[in-house]
């Protein structure tokens, strides 16, 4: 158990000698684990009660703790303070923000992204024979065929790009109906739509960012200074920027599940805690179980694939190798 998620009401966490204990008001104990197994706490519900005592242990033991809101969305998070070469790391970041070296990684992830979604789309298109999706991966793929751009100036680039990007996601977004069963209303993705298949994909975004901020921190980088997304006061763009090249494990994750006969529910207009638990789990399983083959290296998790492509950013922007983002082997 790498990632413990805890979506109910009226539930306690706990530390007793080296364990994690989960309480319930009425069912009492329902968990109990050792802290060791324990890389990530998801607290997605404002009924979770935690001491201080438990969250030093929990600290000391490398566990990151996550908040999330009730629409996925990460409102806070604690984690160690023993960070991978962050200085050295951060003042060449801050270089890259200038020189272009930053904006040609977020090209090669916009790359890796669009790629992404033509592979998930072909895959279906080979389990389905559905023409349609045929037409929309050749389509997506020769997108990707034209990033990174070669441009004199970067905000000429970074344009192109975010063009690019926009072109394979309406091409994307315009095929995924196809593969969604009818009654779930599904005709597009809207980050603002009311239906439950959008609802249920901005939670495992939100689940997935939460992830993405992790690696990038623990890898010495400054979440807050990103490449391409425009900055913000107060908003991570560098997890903006990475979470691109993921996005497609929260994509193939719904599919899957919807595909088997599951129905996200909702109470007053948000997704219910069992809905939100179930996503959280599934994206853990498609993270853990699902392996993740790169050229040249040991096959392994597209867990570890995640946090190992954030250390490769990270030498990267140090000068030390190449940067390659995460391309799945479709």
């Amino acid at each position: 158990m790498k990632q413990l998620i805890i979506a109910k009401h009226g539930v306690s966490v706990k530390t007793r000698k080296q364990l994690v204990v989960i309480e319930a008001r009425k069912e009492g104990k329902i968990l109990e684990t050792p802290v060791s197994s324990i890389e990530q706490l998801i607290i997605a519900s404002s009924g979770v009660s935690i001491t201080s005592k438990t969250i030093r242990n929990l600290i000391d033991h490398g566990v990151d703790i996550v908040f999330l809101d009730s629409r996925g969305n990460p409102t806070g998070r604690i984690y160690p303070v023993y960070i991978n070469k962050t200085v050295e790391t951060r003042r060449k970041q801050y270089e890259a923000g200038f020189n272009g070296k930053g904006l040609e990684a977020a090209a090669e992830i916009i790359k890796a992204k669009i790629l992404n979604q033509a592979g998930l789309i072909k895959r279906y298109y080979y389990y389905t024979g559905n023409t349609t999706l045929k037409q929309a991966y050749t389509e997506i793929a020769e997108i990707a065929g034209k990033t990174p751009p070669s441009t004199p100036s970067r905000q000429e680039m970074k344009q192109k790009l975010l063009t690019l990007e926009a072109e394979a996601a309406r091409a994307y977004w315009a095929a995924y109906p196809a593969l969604i069963p009818g009654e779930l209303g599904f005709t597009g993705r809207d980050q603002d739509g009311e239906d439950l298949v959008n609802k249920s994909l901005n939670y495992l975004y939100g689940v997935l960012y939460s992830e993405c901020w992790r690696a990038v921190v623990l890898a010495g980088l400054d979440p807050y200074l990103g490449f391409l997304h425009a900055d913000r006061s107060g908003s991570p763009t560098l997890v903006f920027d990475y979470i691109e090249q993921w996005r497609f494990t929260a994509d193939m994750t719904l599919l899957a599940m919807l595909r088997h006969g599951w129905k996200p529910t909702q109470v007053n207009g948000l997704l219910d805690y069992e809905t939100r638990s179930r996503l959280v789990e599934n994206l853990s399983k498609t993270l853990d179980e699902t392996r993740a083959n790169t050229p040249g290296e040991t096959p392994t998790t597209l867990r570890q694939a995640l946090k190992k492509t954030a250390f490769k950013l990270a030498a990267y922007l140090r000068g030390e190798e190449a940067f390659k983002p995460y391309v799945h082997s479709w």
